[in-house]
């Protein structure tokens, strides 16, 4: 089934009073544009963060041409960011590229030279991250994976980092996006070439 035909029978449910809004999750440009044709879509779903930044080139822009809000997940890379590594092989991140072999040294190097940057803010490497995914819009809404009120209040007070266009920049010379090795999903997990960026 088409995007739009989906689409569509949703704005059916939307017209019946069953359904507030539509949101879309990991779509690219073309499937939104189909989309937004059919009823408006109040919302996209997708992972953004620093190691993840597809989402930059086409799709922020076209979001923010249509009114469109962004539930960014994965703002922490699965805890690449944080240093949290897998715990066991049955942790799904052990077996993801960017946390394995190689890949995982070298992006390691990346978040070691992030943690270095909050000490001129006075800010943890978290926040920082955190703060970058919200510099990158105002209709983006970050979603933080808490395990802990410790964390919480950690990944809240991002929400007073302001951080200028200069130091955005500085920080996404930190992490390169070109530089980060490895895909987001391996070949079993995911054959799309979109979802794996």
């Amino acid at each position: 089934m088409r995007a739009s035909e989906t689409v569509g029978g949703i704005a059916d449910l939307v017209k019946a009073g069953y359904v507030r809004a539509i949101g879309l999750s990991e779509v690219g440009p073309n499937t939104i544009r189909r989309a937004q044709a059919v009823p408006p879509i109040s919302d996209l779903q997708i992972e953004c963060s620093l190691i993840s930044r597809g989402p930059e080139t086409a799709i922020f822009p076209l979001l923010s041409e249509l009114g469109i809000g962004v539930t960014a997940y994965g703002v922490m890379s699965r805890g690449l960011l944080s240093g949290s590594t897998p715990t066991s092989p049955r942790d799904f991140r052990a077996h993801l590229p960017r946390f394995t072999g190689k890949n995982r040294e070298r992006n390691q190097r990346f978040v070691e030279a992030l943690e270095k940057r909050p000490a001129e803010k006075g800010v943890t490497a978290s926040q920082l991250a955190i703060a970058w995914v919200l510099a990158k819009g105002s209709n983006i809404v970050p979603l933080i994976g808490a395990r802990t009120r410790a964390q919480l209040a950690e990944s809240l007070g991002a929400l007073e980092v302001t951080l200028t266009a200069a130091e955005v920049g500085r920080i996404e010379g930190t992490i390169p996006a070109s530089a980060v090795a490895g895909t987001r999903y391996d070949e079993r997990r995911c054959g799309s070439s979109t979802a794996k960026r």
